[in-house]
């Protein structure tokens, strides 16, 4: 009277299981799909970890702009020579400002020399704002009728006697830098 229970039993673990040739199947197919590039859904803790959206805010850049704090402290210098002739040529303006990508050291900076904005820092961005004070000093060889000539002349001009230019301009006196 045993034998029906063990018969049952033994059913039960038929149902439980899938045949052999099944799982053959069935593997295959998983295979098959993994080499043509088609694969099964994610798992569920990847799919989390793809809808999560980041945390971290973007980076902002950060500039600083630079600016004399006393009026008609920024200075244009066209420097023109041929030989040992020199004509300088500064425009005085009432203000101006640049605009740079980092913290700039001026830990050596003298406010009586001033900069060189080009010479010393890398900026895509400079303002200069009306000028007001116009001077140009010529060497003392040339006679004035001369000087009165070469004032009149066009920088296309000027190249063409054989002019060389050379231009800086400077901030001077206190600085003042603000990050924007």
């Amino acid at each position: 009277m045993k034998k029906p229970a063990v018969k049952a039993t033994a059913k039960k673990t038929k149902k439980g299981k899938k045949p052999a040739a099944k799982k053959a199947v069935a593997k295959r197919a998983a295979e098959k799909k993994r080499e043509q590039g088609k694969t099964g859904p994610a798992k569920t803790s990847m799919k989390k970890a793809a809808n999560k959206r980041t945390t971290k805010p973007a980076k902002e850049k950060t500039a600083w702009k630079i600016t004399p704090e006393i009026s008609q402290s920024v200075v244009d210098i066209d420097i023109w020579k041929k030989g040992d002739l020199k004509i300088e040529h500064l425009t005085v303006y009432r203000t101006g400002w640049i605009v740079v990508d980092k913290l700039p050291d001026l830990s050596g900076y003298n406010p009586d020399e001033g900069v060189s904005i080009f010479d010393e820092f890398e900026f895509e961005e400079h303002h200069v704002l009306d000028g007001s004070d116009e001077t140009s000093l010529f060497p003392k060889e040339l006679p004035s009728e001369e000087c009165d000539r070469l004032m009149a002349l066009s920088e296309e001009e000027l190249e063409g006697e054989g002019w060389t230019i050379e231009s800086s301009t400077r901030f001077s006196g206190p600085l003042v830098v603000e990050e924007v």
